[in-house]
């Protein structure tokens, strides 16, 4: 019943005459049957009919409201909990399982291409233990990862998050020797990880994840950098030579991709190096244009669906405002999990905002007041 109400008011508010009602309730019972209900953060009851219908009722105008329909119908981009967890599949095969064919090739001087009798040596099999697998936010879908390759990470390689207590520092390293022992006996005494694995969902803009402002280094990349040069606590873990640290996104814009690594050519790690990788890009064509979207960005730039109260001091570390996305990142992107605010506030706005949002987002940074 109540989808029926949502399609109801959906024909009201767009005017829909008996044929256009039938081609369109099609077109949207498919999305919303295919994807757009598994949002995870609707409200109680809500589906996407229904936010839809909400959504649109607020434009004050027709011609408003087939902008933002036309909007939904050619431009949203709606990444599925089943599509990011087969990036989390590809995510070791594509990056981790390469870097150790290559290290372990040249360790005993013979092709890459050797696949299999490279990855049947114990010199393959000491390098896979020697890796460790740390997730940057709670977005990195750690579980997933390990059970993607249950022969190949173990738990006492892998952790949710990169922040490590020095008693799980201590269980690691004590696994690892024990491990090592039996891998290798000859070489015991080399119980430390000399692959280091980062994992995470998303970024748009790579600011959260490195930024330099006055020659002062910002950002989880270098948070985790540091921890790993000190000796008291994660570093302890990890070779003092020839370590890799291999940062690896399910899913990252251009934008993203180019920020981190202009800045990581300038980053200077004492231990080894470091290498950024994307298992899915986002297209070019993505991001929202002014010339190419113009009719969405009246919408977008209109102040009667803006709410300034949606800028806070996460707006400001982007450098804008939140009215076109995080770092103006321009995107029409949602999560299965929730909408980055790196998309525009018309898409993500909050339950708090004077703003429908359609996919309203839940932030990691409740306001107080």
């Amino acid at each position: 019943m109540r989808r029926e109400l949502a399609e109801k008011l959906l024909t009201k508010i767009m005017g829909w005459q008996n044929n256009e009602k039938a081609a369109e309730r099609a077109a949207l019972e498919a999305f919303a049957a295919y994807k757009y209900d598994e949002y995870q953060q609707f409200a109680p009851g809500r589906r996407f009919l229904e936010s839809l219908a909400l959504w649109l009722r607020q434009f004050k105008t027709d011609g408003e409201r087939k902008i933002a329909y036309k909007f939904v119908r050619e431009r949203l981009v709606f990444i599925s909990d089943t599509e990011l967890n087969h990036l989390v599949d590809l995510a070791f095969p594509s990056f981790v399982r390469s870097h150790l064919i290559k290290i372990t090739a040249a360790q005993k001087a013979v092709s890459h291409h050797r696949v299999k009798h490279v990855i049947d040596s114990v010199e393959y099999r000491t390098n896979l233990r020697r890796t460790l697998v740390l997730g940057l936010s709670d977005g990195a879908r750690t579980d997933r990862f390990r059970r993607a390759n249950p022969l190949l990470i173990s738990n006492e390689q892998i952790w949710h998050a990169y922040d490590i207590s020095k008693a799980k520092v201590n269980n690691l390293r004590e696994k690892l020797e024990r491990d090592i022992g039996l891998l290798n006996p000859e070489h015991s005494d080399e119980a430390t990880f000399t692959t280091v694995t980062l994992l995470d969902d998303f970024t748009a803009s790579g600011t959260s994840y490195l930024r330099k402002t006055d020659d002062i280094w910002e950002g989880k990349i270098h948070k985790f950098l540091e921890m790993l040069n000190d000796d008291t606590s994660l570093g302890s873990l990890v070779a003092k030579s020839d370590v890799s640290v291999i940062i690896v996104l399910y899913v990252a814009a251009p934008q993203a991709i180019e920020h981190i690594n202009q800045l990581l050519k300038t980053y200077s790690f004492s231990r080894g190096t470091i290498e950024f990788q994307v298992v899915h890009t986002l297209g070019n064509d993505t991001k929202l244009c002014p010339t190419r979207d113009a009719d969405i960005f009246s919408l977008i730039n209109n102040d009667d669906y803006w709410d300034e109260d949606a800028d806070d001091e996460h707006a400001r570390v982007g450098g804008n405002s939140f009215r076109q996305g995080y770092a103006d990142c321009l995107l029409p992107l949602v999560l299965g999990h929730n909408t980055p605010n790196n998309s525009i506030f018309l898409l993500w706005a909050e339950d708090i905002h004077d703003v429908n949002g359609l996919f309203p987002r839940v932030s990691r940074h409740r306001k107080f007041e």
